[in-house]
């Protein structure tokens, strides 16, 4: 059974979650069949739609430099793109990886922002001891890891990049300071999901619903002990196998994390 008095923060595929509501015998509107899911979601919260928290990543302002928290698209689900577009959501000021929910999250950030750090949004989720939802959504969609792999130092398989740019909100246009840990260019960097999800499973760290097949959870203080723990004893217990081999080498066995100027032209 869902922790139900804590916030949850879904990672959702609406058609594979629409599947696994109607699974759990939940009434699906067809002509508000959003609604009806997020109805569904927030039974699974104390808190209700107040208890919601949703990803509300868009990628273009790696090129624009420019995020409009209001008018920019969420780009990773239907679900919460329809959630942004009701009046009473409330959208973080963080370019690429902002997140959506009913209430103010109360995030600041002051022009300076690095969307995994110690004032993000996963680091709330943390202090909340919140759940991470998968909502029909697969575990590779689980952002939450870069911002363990922040916790635990910055990957050494990666490097920290500044994309300057502006954040409109309100109407107005605001400078910020922005950056954050990339993968190498041109360099293969992937994560053993996998073998991820079987060692989260034989840990008892991810769990099932009884009911509502799809949906799936962790809880974030949880993992954030348990991977934080694994990349300490080995930097590259995350990757996949090809990753590790490349990575090892580049960085003398994880002694020395890999530079912006091996792998772009600065």
């Amino acid at each position: 059974m869902i922790r139900r008095d804590v916030p949850l923060f879904v990672h959702s595929d609406m058609s594979r979650g629409m599947i696994a509501a109607k699974r759990a015998g939940a009434r699906i509107d067809p002509r508000a069949i959003q609604r009806s899911l997020i109805d569904f979601l927030a039974a699974q919260t104390e808190g209700g739609s107040n208890g919601l928290i949703f990803p509300a990543f868009n990628y273009e302002y790696g090129s624009r430099r420019v995020f409009d928290v209001e008018a920019d698209p969420v780009q990773v689900g239907a679900l919460p793109e329809w959630m942004r577009q009701q009046d009473e959501t409330s959208r973080t000021r963080v370019p690429f990886f902002s997140v959506l929910s009913k209430r103010d999250l109360g995030l600041k950030t002051d022009g300076q922002i690095n969307p995994f750090g110690d004032a993000s949004a996963f680091q709330w989720l943390v202090d909340q001891d919140a759940n991470l939802a998968l909502f029909g959504a697969p575990l590779h969609t689980l952002t939450f890891i870069h911002y363990v792999e922040e916790m635990s130092g910055g990957p050494v398989y990666r490097y920290d990049k500044s994309f300057p740019g502006h954040v409109i909100s309100g109407g107005l246009m605001t400078p910020c300071s922005f950056s954050m840990h990339v993968r190498p260019k041109d360099v293969h960097l992937d994560y053993d999901w996998p073998g991820i999800e079987a060692d989260l499973r034989a840990r008892g760290l991810l769990h099932f619903s009884d009911t509502a097949p799809g949906l799936q959870w962790l809880n974030a203080r949880d993992l954030l002990e348990y991977w934080g723990n694994q990349i300490a004893a080995d930097p590259f217990h995350l990757l996949d196998a090809p990753s590790r081999a490349f990575f090892t080498k580049a960085t003398e066995g994880g002694r020395n994390r890999v530079r912006k100027e091996d792998f772009e032209n600065v």
